[in-house]
């Protein structure tokens, strides 16, 4: 569940005004890469990853949905979640955040694009060692199915 510490690039506040769909990379200290897909809308996120074998994660209402790409299997995600919202605060300040972050052996770099979105976000702690960039950005109106856990909407790569 390592890459569950991904979710700390998205603000809540940001959450609350814009839309928006970016493609992710998330580039692995092994050379490991993973790619995806991401939809803020409101108070919610939806993180796909399009490799089958790994899953999507769906929050909304302050829950943590985790829902195997393969089987469509939902779960409820509680673990480490308080961590996850820690770290989700500390960049709640978008688009006023700052370069750096340090946290309980949790360090977290932020590179913002030229029109102040997040570009890339390293992440480096005992657990973890990544280094995830954003692209392809499309603010517009996303359809709230995406969000749904159950009656789970495909959404193609």
């Amino acid at each position: 569940m390592k890459k569950l510490l991904i979710l700390i690039l998205f603000p809540l506040k940001f959450l609350y005004s814009v839309e928006v769909t970016c493609n992710f990379e998330e580039v692995y200290q092994n050379s490991e890469i993973q790619q995806g897909i991401f939809f803020i809308k409101e108070k919610m996120l939806r993180y796909q990853y399009y490799d089958q074998d790994l899953f999507t994660i769906i929050i909304k209402n302050n829950n943590y949905f985790l829902i195997n790409n393969r089987t469509k299997v939902v779960q409820n995600l509680k673990e480490k979640t308080e961590s996850l919202d820690q770290l989700i605060e500390i960049v709640s300040e978008f688009p006023n955040i700052k370069n750096t972050y340090n946290n309980d052996g949790l360090a977290i770099k932020i590179e913002k694009s030229s029109n102040e979105f997040i570009k890339r976000v390293s992440i480096k702690s005992q657990e973890i060692n990544v280094s995830i960039n954003i692209m392809n950005c499309k603010f517009n109106e996303i359809n709230k199915k995406y969000f749904r856990h159950f009656n789970f909407e495909e959404h193609g790569s």
